[in-house]
């Protein structure tokens, strides 16, 4: 019988680079922990630079062969 936790929940801190004056996306990067919202604009370079907080909430099962996996259940602003 599989050994199944369905209460972990993960602080992450959202990084997101965007150009406003090309429309690309420069890059975004998920770091483990807590952040608070944070909005930056560089006038030089036009980048726009977004900290976002959220709380991940997953499931992590383990099978009789110690197989483990890990479902996504839910994503929420913090």
């Amino acid at each position: 019988m599989p050994c199944v936790r369905s209460d972990l929940f993960q602080p992450v801190c959202l990084t997101v680079i965007y150009n406003v004056s090309t429309g690309a996306l420069i890059s975004s990067t998920v770091e483990c922990g807590e952040c608070d919202f944070k909005a930056d604009f560089d006038f030089e370079t036009k980048n726009l630079v977004l900290r976002v907080p959220f709380i991940v909430q997953g499931i992590l099962t383990i099978n009789d062969n110690f197989q483990a996996s890990c479902v996504t259940k839910n994503i929420t602003l913090a």
